[in-house]
């Protein structure tokens, strides 16, 4: 689960990079930014959006002076003021009632600077856990709505690409060194994708479904949940998560696995990732990620209420039999299209022997060699679930090596 939201909620901590925004002021640059207009007659009164800009300047200020320095130049001071404006614009676009937001502003107000300090750390490439801004994303979804809070993040993403260009082009205009010039000509380019093939509903979906399954998956207070919600309600509420909404084409997965990573500088899980993006292991990822969305989407369709109670007890192996033995031909060949990538296996290993040494080979040559036909037939036994940990384990024995040690 703290896996999960520090990868699946990657353009929420995207927000970081307004850590390298902030500079010498510019000329307004609201032309390029798109445009997001508050309906007159819905506005919140002008006391609420006074706090609200008061409570978000101060974060961005408060952000500026962790990341950057303390003192903040009466330029920059300029520039933090139209971030703020920013923001505030992005959550007051589709008003919800005024208590409702006046609580959302007293959320950022009470939270946001331990959130802003998890994505510095995150920014570091410390090992973080995610826990205060889950839960702060987990409370903006219950005063916004999960759609809502998920578009926002979208728009939240647009602002930032957009201002990264803005600075970019200020310094090739102020410096003349023309990597400047081709990075804000890469970032026009990433914008065009983030807006043409992923899309705000695709995006929005995205986070959604992901947040959602996350919440359910980790099911930290199973006795919480019971008294809640019952097995076939659960279940209800995963079948109504529109997975099949989702509609990103291979530039767009491209760009989101691109942001899926983090690492710190020197560390072995960055050479993994490099392997990973210079191999074209990225690309090639990408090309199936849309059998995943179908996969997921039609085992979510059959799910039965017995696989939810035994997801509360813990029973992994009754659930993925159970789940396993429902694929019909389709579901089969989805799975092995998935399963079957090939991968830089030998750089993965050669990094990982490094690292781990002896153990890892041993570990290597214990896997065993499971094939499709193998693992089908073994469904409903007692040893289907060794059998597939084999066949995903040979798939990339180093991350499986990583994820299971």
């Amino acid at each position: 689960m703290n896996f999960f939201y520090g990868r699946i909620l990657l353009f929420l901590i995207t927000l970081s990079l307004v850590f390298s925004l902030v500079g010498c002021d510019t000329p307004s640059f609201e032309e390029t930014v798109t445009g997001i207009q508050i309906d007159a007659d819905s506005e919140y009164s002008n006391e609420v959006l006074n706090q609200a800009e008061q409570t978000i300047f101060s974060l961005v200020v408060y952000t500026y002076q962790k990341a950057v320095m303390e003192k903040i130049p009466p330029k920059v001071e300029s520039r933090l003021i139209r971030y703020a404006q920013r923001i505030c614009e992005i959550t007051a676009a589709n008003p919800i009632p005024e208590e409702q937001y006046r609580s959302a502003i007293a959320l950022f107000e009470k939270d946001g600077r331990d959130v802003i300090d998890e994505w510095i750390a995150s920014k570091n490439g410390d090992e973080i856990h995610y826990e205060k801004t889950r839960a702060f994303y987990l409370n903006l979804t219950y005063l916004f709505g999960a759609d809502q809070v998920a578009s926002m993040l979208y728009d939240f993403c647009i602002m930032i690409y957009d201002a990264q260009y803005e600075r970019n082009i200020e310094k090739f205009e102020t410096y003349q060194y023309p990597w400047y010039q081709e990075e804000a000509e890469a970032l026009a380019a990433e914008k065009i994708i983030f807006l043409e093939n992923i899309g705000r509903e695709s995006f929005s979906t995205l986070v959604r479904c992901s947040t959602a399954m996350a919440e359910l998956l980790a099911m930290k207070d199973v006795d919480k949940i019971s008294e809640t919600f019952s097995d076939a309600e659960i279940l209800e509420i995963i079948r109504h998560l529109d997975v099949s909404k989702i509609d990103i084409d291979e530039a767009g997965w491209e760009l989101l696995l691109s942001y899926s990573f983090n690492p710190k500088e020197g560390s072995y899980f960055a050479k993994l990732v490099t392997v990973f993006e210079e191999s074209g292991d990225l690309s090639r990822l990408a090309t199936v990620m849309n059998d995943a969305i179908i996969l997921s989407a039609s085992v979510m369709e059959k799910l039965m209420p017995e696989d939810i109670a035994a997801l509360r007890t813990g029973k992994n192996d009754a659930i993925l039999n159970s789940i396993y033995s429902r694929f019909d031909d389709d579901d089969w060949a989805l799975f092995e299209s998935l399963t079957s990538l090939s991968l830089a296996n030998q750089q993965y290993s050669s990094l990982a022997g490094e690292e781990y040494g002896e153990a890892y080979w041993e570990y290597v040559a214990a896997i065993e060699k499971v094939d499709l036909s193998i693992l089908r037939t073994s469904i409903g036994t007692a040893e289907f679930h060794q059998n597939l940990s084999s066949y995903l384990a040979s798939i990339c024995p180093a991350i499986s090596y990583e994820v299971n040690s």
